[in-house]
């Protein structure tokens, strides 16, 4: 059987013990409320990335169907006939490619793209 001079010292040891795992429970919440922080400064800036990429994309798409539209207006521009077959199949592609019927991004290679 304890004394209670044995239970007093128990008791004073998981007391102490108790603030120690306290003190560091608090601790990490503190680093955790930091990490919180730094996260949310990112997510804000991801955010204004996200949002400013939209809108050049949106931009960039005006852009193109202005130049397009401006281009129909050109009369006789698809009878014209190029003299360069490279040329004539590049824009053989690039018709394929406003028509969607071009080839997927999958299958685009680092060659093609610097010939």
């Amino acid at each position: 059987m304890m004394s209670t001079l044995d239970k007093v010292q128990l008791l004073e040891q998981r007391i102490i013990k108790a603030t120690v795992l306290i003190h560091n429970l608090e601790k990490k919440i503190e680093e955790l409320n930091d990490e919180v922080a730094v996260l949310s400064v990112h997510n804000e800036e991801l955010q204004k990335y996200a949002d400013s990429f939209s809108a050049d994309s949106k931009l960039i798409e005006e852009s193109i169907n202005n130049a397009l539209d401006q281009l129909a207006t050109i009369e006789g521009l698809d009878d014209i006939v190029l003299a360069d077959s490279f040329a004539t199949q590049d824009l053989e592609t690039a018709d394929q490619f406003t028509a969607g019927a071009g080839i997927s991004i999958d299958e685009v290679s680092l060659d093609d793209l610097v010939r």
